[in-house]
């Protein structure tokens, strides 16, 4: 019922629009093509995403979607035109249609003592009309087209096609057909810019591999035939230019693979120069880059190291999972863009307005300069994020560019079902989703042997000597809490006296938040301290990979515990944690922070102490196994990637 409807309803714009005139005909062709864009355009997120990430950041979002908005009237035009195919003569060729390129079809076929042609083309322009090209270099043209499910309608277009004295071949039954018209001097053309699946042949295209289909370049080496790359430029209205570009086939060597690599890398070489140069004349609609084993890993950053490096932890796992399953290092790109909002209240208006729906370059103003420009430039395959500053970022470039969205952390005023994976710290208490990945210690790419490694490379600076050591992680000051050298200098004493005991070294750095009156006490009380290995002032001179030697090197681990982060962090490394807590600010109700170390210590992850009672509690913990958090929170994180992966 549906063919016999869209038949009817063609055959009567057809029987319409060869009355009027072709300008009138084509401008209603162009309005309707801007309605399409407008109303029904589900595409557009696809050609979004493929201009981004072939032109990253050349055009501004406004001109991206002028350009998306040229192809839907494009398509509308050359729709247009097929419809008023039979009225296509000598005259009207001659009026709107200039060929360039002729001569090379000739010189190129009398070299080779006359043989049929391939005519390479791309859903580009109006596509239908390049095949006007056979009947001029004087070939019966015979095209490939693929047999569409309604037959009644596919009959009839295929018949306007064929009213240039074109044969339409199916690629069902193509093969044979294109062998045989080829060995009988004539011309096929043939479609070659579409994904080619899995087994197309990858060429570089507009920055990315794509599959393309092998057809075109067995066939011309199968046959001796000549490939001539053709393009129509639709200069403006009904005028158009045929451009028929240099032979692109190659002498047949002995690798067939290379062979056929090198006809199709060519004809990609071509389209790019055409596409780059009049991108609103080509199919962006289509997945042109579907199979392509190139994925990119956009980590954002909000300058926090923790989420920055649980966020790149997570895109490291990405890439390794899809070496696991054959492909290689280079196949997943990671990038990185930080983002750098104006002011608090501006993400306060960022988060709102994503959540109602605003994109990125609608909340332009409330980001930096600079951190906007990395954004708009972007492209991703995957976007990973972790903080609840960044979930709104996340989800919007989602949304823009079609890709997967991972969170880490509870995202702020948006719910874990936004996202296609959220891993969330259990001490977040968010309720559990299908996407939704708990775990009891950070995002981190350090298995055992990587930790190990840190280690050894902190071992070579500091060079213990003895068989115990304690780390020590000191933070700072934050939103709740306070932390002042008095209770630092008490913490470290504590520390001391329990490493005289164990006969242990110390390991001790602070962080960006640390009070400087609390590092110059910590430089002056310990900084000669005989077992006090390493005292690294984050503030005065921080080096890569300490955080992660340090609780390499380390059997037990003192850290300040108003950072849940850094618990965290030390959590995973699979050695004991004691926390120790600032003053808080303000009497009242448990803060976020209480309730978080609170679960934690219910989970018997750490072990929650007064600084007084420090000394005791690491000689009672110093050895005790933990229960290998990282592992189970990494098969965790493993199950719920492999559903996207």
């Amino acid at each position: 019922m549906a063919d016999w409807i869209l038949y009817l309803i063609v055959r009567l714009e057809a029987f319409t629009f060869r009355l009027l005139p072709l300008r009138f005909s084509l401008w209603t062709a162009r309005a309707f093509g801007s309605l399409i864009y407008y109303t029904m355009g589900r595409r557009k997120t696809v050609a979004y995403a493929n201009l981004r990430a072939a032109f990253r950041g050349k055009y501004a979002p406004a001109q991206l979607d002028n350009i998306i908005k040229s192809v839907y009237r494009n398509i509308a035009q050359s729709y247009m035109e097929l419809l008023k195919f039979p009225q296509i003569d000598d005259n009207y060729i001659r009026k709107y249609i200039k060929i360039e390129g002729r001569d090379k079809i000739k010189k190129s076929v009398d070299a080779f003592g006359g043989t049929g042609v391939i005519f390479l083309t791309a859903h580009f322009g109006n596509w239908e009309l390049s095949s006007l090209i056979g009947s001029d270099a004087g070939y019966k043209m015979n095209v490939l087209a693929r047999w569409q499910k309604m037959e009644k309608l596919n009959g009839y277009l295929n018949k306007m096609r064929g009213s240039k004295g074109a044969n339409v071949i199916f690629k069902q039954n193509a093969v044979e057909e294109i062998l045989d018209s080829l060995n009988r001097k004539e011309a096929v053309g043939i479609l070659s810019d579409q994904d080619g699946g899995k087994k197309g042949e990858l060429v570089e295209f507009l920055g990315r591999r794509a599959s393309t289909p092998k057809g075109a370049a067995h066939f011309s080496l199968r046959t001796h035939a000549p490939i001539f790359p053709v393009l129509i430029v639709r200069e403006h209205g009904p005028y158009h230019r045929i451009v028929v570009e240099d032979d692109i086939s190659v002498m047949r060597s002995d690798s067939l693979e290379k062979d056929v690599h090198e006809i199709l890398q060519r004809f990609a070489d071509v389209l790019a120069k055409y596409v780059t140069k009049y991108p609103g004349q080509w199919l962006w609609l289509h997945k042109r880059w579907k199979s392509t084993p190139t994925k990119y890993v956009l980590v954002l950053n909000d300058g926090k190291a923790g989420h920055y490096k649980q966020s790149l932890a997570l895109s490291r796992l990405i890439r390794k999972m899809r070496s696991e399953k054959g492909y290689s290092a280079d196949d997943t790109l990671i990038e990185t863009a930080e983002v750098k909002f104006r002011s608090g209240a501006a993400r306060v208006i960022f988060d709102l307005g994503s959540k109602i729906g605003f994109g990125i370059h609608a909340l332009s103003g409330c980001f930096e300069g600079e951190s906007y420009e990395a954004l708009r430039s972007s492209y991703a395959d995957y976007v990973v994020s972790c903080g609840a500053s960044l979930a709104g970022v996340n989800l919007s470039l989602k949304r823009e560019l079609g890709a997967k969205s991972l969170v880490i952390m509870k995202p702020n005023i948006f719910s874990v079902k936004d996202f296609d994976i959220a891993v969330i710290p259990v001490h977040d208490m968010v309720k559990p989703a299908k996407n939704t990945v708990f775990t009891k210690g950070t995002v981190t790419g350090l298995d055992a042997g990587t930790l190990r490694g840190y280690a050894d490379k902190l071992d070579e600076k500091v060079k213990i000597k003895k068989d115990k050591v304690i780390g020590v992680l000191i933070g700072g000051d934050s939103r709740d809490y306070v932390l002042e050298k008095e209770l630092a200098v008490q913490v470290m004493d504590e520390v001391l006296s329990a490493a005289g005991q164990l006969d242990a070294e110390v390991l001790v750095t602070t962080s960006r938040r640390t009070q400087r009156a609390v590092e110059f006490a910590l430089k002056e009380r310990y900084g000669k301290a005989d077992r006090i290995r390493m005292l690294l002032i984050a503030n005065d001179g921080n080096f890569e990979g300490a955080i992660e030697g340090i609780l390499g090197l380390s059997d037990l681990l003192v850290v300040s515990g108003e950072s849940v982060a850094m618990l965290t962090e030390a959590i995973s490394s699979d050695k004991p944690v004691i926390a120790f807590m600032p003053r808080k600010m303000k009497p009242g109700p448990a803060t976020k922070i209480e309730r978080s170390v609170g679960n934690l210590e219910k989970e018997n992850l750490i072990k929650v102490s007064e600084a007084q009672a420090l000394k005791e509690d690491i000689v009672h913990y110093m050895g005790r196994k933990q229960a290998g958090i990282q592992g189970a929170d990494l098969e965790a994180i493993r199950a719920v990637l492999g559903k996207i992966i």
